[in-house]
């Protein structure tokens, strides 16, 4: 089944989740963490649902600032906040190791996490997800200019074809949709904060297995970023998505789903991920 919920982290911000639970009752599932990227909501992975949930118990949390997740005090946001909503969100589901994939903003939440608290970890997965977003890549393109005078949708619309390829006018604007609840004074603490730090360096830290799911190529990401995180990875399985756009999360999220539900299996036939 599939429930909604909303709990309060510790500094007092309502935040929003999805569960979709699909397992046999009568077990303890693991648990599956799906993080959404920057500018959109849980709303954007509902199409890995139907390839997870009858084996895992899978979460969709809408990170704070974005869907149905209040944005708290901006003047507080900063990587240990996230990072703590993501640790009370486990604690709340009474998860001691979750398998977490996180997409393009969301996965640099998650490695965030994984830094401070690997034990937490069974698997991870980056889905067009860097370490960290350097700042002349926001530069390059005036992501904050560009927000501003066009605010968040419209920013999106525009820069559309490089997320989710030629998709249609109604996927487009179900893409759109998805973003509501950021704000573009969100976006400007947001974005800037994803890029203050790069922590690629740290990667030979991660004990756990690894995915990177990478469009090839990247409309948005150099893929000199991406081979530099997969050869510091020490058990990385790296898997090309020829074609596809930034967004494929969103895009092409049945083929995204399958390539991570086939790591999964993976993983745990090594002994490696432990529920």
């Amino acid at each position: 089944m599939t429930a909604e919920h909303h709990w309060t982290a510790s500094d007092g911000t309502r935040l929003f989740y999805r569960v979709d639970d699909f397992t046999d009752p009568w077990t303890r599932a693991p648990t599956v963490l799906l993080l959404h990227p920057g500018m959109g909501s849980s709303q954007r992975l509902f199409g890995w649902v139907p390839h997870l949930a009858r084996h895992y118990r899978v979460v969709r949390p809408d990170t704070r600032g974005h869907g149905r997740s209040e944005p708290g005090d901006l003047g507080t946001l900063s990587h240990d906040r996230l990072c703590a909503d993501f640790f009370e969100l486990l604690d709340r589901l009474e998860v001691d190791r979750a398998h977490v994939m996180g997409s393009s903003a969301g996965g640099m939440i998650a490695g965030q996490a994984a830094l401070r608290h690997p034990g937490r970890f069974a698997t991870l997965a980056l889905y067009s997800a860097t370490a960290g977003i350097p700042p002349s890549r926001p530069k390059k393109g005036n992501w904050l200019e560009r927000v501003g005078q066009l605010g968040v949708r419209g920013f999106l619309e525009q820069t559309a074809r490089d997320r989710i390829g030629d998709a249609s006018p109604g996927k487009i604007r179900w893409f759109l949709d998805s973003a509501e609840g950021l704000t573009v004074e969100y976006a400007a603490r947001f974005v800037p904060l994803m890029a203050s730090e790069d922590w690629t360096d740290r990667l030979p830290g991660f004990d756990f297995p690894v995915m990177m799911g990478v469009p090839d190529p990247d409309p948005m990401v150099a893929r000199e970023e991406y081979e530099r995180m997969r050869v510091l990875i020490r058990d990385c399985t790296y898997v090309a998505f020829p074609g596809a756009g930034h967004g494929m999360s969103a895009e092409i999220p049945d083929a995204c789903a399958i390539a991570y539900r086939e790591f999964l299996a993976a993983a745990g036939a090594r002994g490696m991920a432990r529920p």
